[in-house]
């Protein structure tokens, strides 16, 4: 089941990073054990009168998983305006802008159950019961999208949450002292995106994580969520924290057509659009935070190349912990 859940981690904490809720408070002790002192990787972008700091984040975190540093503080502090890949003000009013497109698409597609085989259909149905969503609904979604939605429907996320993720944190922070929060990008276009990925290119996968299934257990479809006892299950927060970039960025989709599309749609055309908006937005004196998830900057495509493509250059303004 390991394309499946792929998807279901990477589309989670992908829209997590698009509409994630906005409260949050920092614990002073974790779940999760850090044996060093966090140095998020952060680079500068500027030219005479305009600032802007970049921030690799995580979506989702268990609380008093500790991320910011001195360094960080005194940058959150420094800035006038916090810019986020969308607010939650931003997310609703983009959602809605489109929402007679997405209900196009809904309404025009075969619903899933009818591509899947007679002896899928009835764990397909029992999934979707189990994840306690309206069946109808569900099914009638194209499928990309579907199966990303299990991750924002309840399930268990183990110690993480939304709440204490980078994000929220920082929308916290930016209200409580009345300073402006924006957005890089446009939900409703990422959001239809994903949507228009075609569904023959997850159908496959399904019908045999399905058929593989034994009906019984949701978190076995799934597969199990981190344990805070084992350090390799916290690979990606504690690069995060530390301020590892790696060289290249994959979600560990084994189907070469199924992984172009997710890569497009989540990170490459994104990060294309965002040095776009970075480079505008150099026209514009002040002082910006720009906060996006850690991912959008690593491999050949990320938002630093296409930055680099334009003739401009974001330094890294710090390194690593071993």
């Amino acid at each position: 089941m390991r394309q499946l859940t792929t998807l279901f981690a990477a589309g989670s904490l992908a829209i997590a990073g698009l509409c994630g809720p906005a409260q949050a408070e920092e614990a002073a002790s974790s779940l999760v054990p850090q044996d060093y002192d966090p140095a998020p990787a952060m680079w500068l972008l500027e030219d005479e009168d305009t600032t802007i700091y970049l921030l690799g984040t995580v979506h989702i975190l268990p609380e008093g998983f500790r991320w910011r540093n001195p360094q960080l503080d005194a940058i959150i502090d420094e800035v006038d305006e916090l810019v986020l890949e969308s607010s939650d003000a931003d997310a609703d009013a983009s959602m809605e802008h489109v929402s007679g497109k997405f209900i196009k698409l809904f309404e025009d597609r075969t619903p899933t159950s009818q591509q899947l085989t007679p002896a899928a259909r009835p764990k397909w149905r029992r999934l979707i019961e189990m994840s306690g969503q309206p069946f109808d609904y569900v099914d009638q979604t194209p499928l990309m999208f579907a199966m990303m939605g299990f991750g924002m429907s309840g399930l268990d996320f183990g110690p993480s949450s939304y709440e204490h993720g980078v994000e929220s944190v920082l929308e916290e922070i930016f209200a409580d002292t009345d300073r402006p929060i924006h957005s890089i990008e446009d939900t409703g276009r990422v959001m239809m995106s994903i949507y228009r990925i075609d569904d023959a290119l997850v159908l496959h996968g399904l019908e045999q994580d399905l058929l593989e299934w034994d009906g019984r257990d949701i978190d076995m479809f799934f597969g199990e969520m981190p344990d805070p006892s084992e350090e390799e299950d916290w690979e990606l927060e504690h690069a995060c924290a530390r301020g590892v970039v790696q060289e290249e960025m994959e979600f560990g989709i084994e189907d070469a057509k199924l992984a172009l599309a997710f890569h497009r749609a989540l990170l490459s055309s994104r990060n294309e659009r965002w040095s776009a908006w970075l480079e505008e937005r150099l026209d514009s004196p002040g002082k910006i935070l720009v906060a996006v998830g850690a991912g959008h900057f690593e491999g050949k495509d990320s938002v630093l190349h296409f930055l680099s493509e334009r003739g401009l250059e974001a330094v890294r303004i710090n390194k690593a912990v071993d």
